[in-house]
């Protein structure tokens, strides 16, 4: 069995990642989306939404970032429940079609469908080429809160699969029938549950590089005790130990040779596939950060949406700031010690650039305040 010094598991990671390496075609998001096969949304947009930066962090022009969700014909992607609510790319619709079978039959945890809004909508998209939920009468209430029948039965519609979402409008989901968005091969492939899983695991252990059996089934929040009796079935995978870990873990043929790790200084949305299933990060970073906006203010360690700072191959410390009309707020920072301050100032420019925010160098961080090690 091969043996991988943690430094050579973070070489790993990252190349598979498409993260400081130069090995991907970063011209546009479609590239980076293919290489990771899942990118998590989310609806916080203090710097920027989280699937912008996951991008931007990979080296997208900022200027075609927001391209990915934009409409496109053929479709290259669509949206679904991967890592909690995705984008990910058209053909890998078929996969997950046993979340689709399972949500039929078995029906789901979210709030009560409505039988006769689901007929009203199937009803309006029949007629039209496709729908927003403002076009259903909206929503009512904030953030999380918001609901109406209407929006959970396009949302049902969504899980079963009888409707698609390609693209977006500003920031809401376009539903649209399955059947005249997601190309027929593509849609008329059934494979089973098994195969599904099967397939999924294996673009999972493809995109992270080198993890174990957990890693893989966090990706596409597969069935974990499944996922782990399959690992060894998986095209190129290979068993291996790593360094301080203590399950098995599994490396990804083609990954075995990564490309070199530059000495990069990038801010990582919280909802980074590199670092989003907290105990990874722990194993390969040596640092477990929580996202803090759900937590009163008064009980932040760092700030509402900290930023993990990866210089080169380490994570070296956080940064929370808030960016509105051009201005950055800095909220609370981290620093790991034994390393520079001056990198998280980098970190915190960079972000800065990509939300086209004033940003005033040699910002001063004050590293007696409180949470400058984790």
């Amino acid at each position: 069995m091969l043996d991988l010094s943690l430094q050579e598991a973070r070489a790993i990671a990252l190349s598979a990642q498409g993260l400081h390496t130069k090995h991907i075609d970063r011209a546009n998001g479609e590239a980076v989306l293919d290489m990771l096969g899942c990118i998590q949304l989310d609806t916080i947009s203090v710097v920027r939404r989280s699937h912008e930066l996951i991008q931007l962090a990979r080296g997208v022009p900022a200027a075609t970032v927001a391209g990915l969700i934009s409409h496109a014909r053929p479709p290259v992607l669509f949206e679904y429940w991967g890592h909690a609510a995705s984008l990910m790319p058209i053909k890998l619709w078929p996969w997950f079609g046993f979340r689709r079978r399972n949500y039929r039959a078995k029906g789901w945890t979210g709030p009560a469908v409505d039988p006769a809004a689901v007929t009203h909508v199937r009803a309006v998209l029949a007629d039209r080429e496709s729908a927003t939920i403002s076009d259903l009468g909206g929503a009512q209430g904030n953030g999380w809160e918001r609901s109406s029948a209407n929006k959970w039965a396009l949302e049902w519609c969504l899980a079963t699969g009888e409707l698609a979402c390609v693209h977006r409008k500003g920031w809401q989901r376009v539903y649209q029938l399955s059947e005249r968005v997601v190309p027929t091969a593509l849609l008329q492939a059934e494979p089973d549950d098994a195969e599904c899983l099967h397939q999924l695991a294996g673009i999972a252990l493809r995109a992270l590089g080198v993890a174990t059996a957990d890693d893989v089934a966090d990706y596409f929040r597969l069935p974990a005790r499944k996922v782990s009796t399959l690992m060894h079935t998986l095209p190129g995978a290979e068993a291996v130990r790593v360094e301080g870990w203590k399950d098995p873990a599994w490396v990804a043929s083609q990954a075995l040779t990564p490309a070199p790790v530059e000495a990069a200084c990038t801010p990582l949305s919280p909802f980074d596939s590199l670092i989003w299933h907290r105990p990874r990060m722990r194993r390969l970073f040596g640092v477990e950060y929580l996202l803090e906006a759900y937590k009163p203010a008064a009980r932040r360690e760092c700030g509402y949406f900290g930023m993990p700072v990866l210089h080169g191959d380490k994570v070296v410390g956080r940064v929370a700031l808030r960016i509105s009309k051009r201005t950055a707020v800095i909220e609370g920072h981290q620093l790991i010690e034994g390393h520079d301050p001056a990198l998280l100032d980098q970190a915190i420019a960079t972000a800065c650039a990509w939300a086209d925010a004033q940003h005033t160098p040699a910002l001063a961080l004050d590293l007696s305040q409180r949470g400058d090690t984790p």
